[in-house]
């Protein structure tokens, strides 16, 4: 969420609030574990940080479950979790990079991936790393758009509209 490494929230990490996510995790079905603080860091699926929502993420745990680096090592791959987490996409647009980093990453390996990613998250003026959904950087100021995946105040609003009616519906069946 980029939050952790500038202590600057950029957009999509300020939506992220404490009551949000409590509410997507009562849409969810999910118990939310109010004795850790609230936190938006996240360095990834791997790391001892994620954001909450990570560390609830049943893809994530399922890949933990069977052993396996990335899903794209999975027999299974892609499965219904991951075909259905397309349907986020309308809403959170760097979720379409999803199989083509699966892709990179079983050809060439995760540490040309994360070279590669790490070259292209990077302000092309000052060097200092951006999120996914930067409009500009918070060093120097460089207008990112072109760089960066769009995050309008429709994806934000379809994100609460989402959460909002995932909160308040009768069954909790839903997975992430």
């Amino acid at each position: 969420m980029m939050s952790c490494k500038t202590g600057n929230k950029y957009k999509l990490a300020s939506f992220w609030n404490e009551a949000t996510v409590k509410s997507l995790h009562k849409g969810l079905g999910l118990k939310y574990d109010d004795n850790q603080p609230f936190k938006t860091e996240c360095r990834g699926c791997k790391s001892d940080m994620q954001f909450i929502n990570c560390r609830v993420c049943k893809i994530r745990e399922c890949a933990i479950n069977r052993g396996i680096e990335h899903c794209i090592d999975c027999d299974k791959y892609p499965c219904d979790q991951i075909s259905g987490m397309k349907k986020n996409e309308i809403i959170l647009p760097h979720i379409k990079d999803n199989h083509s980093n699966m892709i990179t990453i079983k050809a060439f390996g995760t540490n040309q991936w994360l070279s590669e990613q790490s070259t292209k998250w990077k302000c092309p003026d000052c060097g200092m790393d951006y999120a996914w959904y930067s409009s500009k950087c918070f060093t120097c100021g460089k207008d990112l758009r072109k760089h960066a995946h769009k995050l309008t105040f429709f994806h934000l609003l379809l994100l609460k509209i989402g959460i909002y009616l995932l909160s308040h519906r009768k069954t909790s069946k839903v997975n992430l």
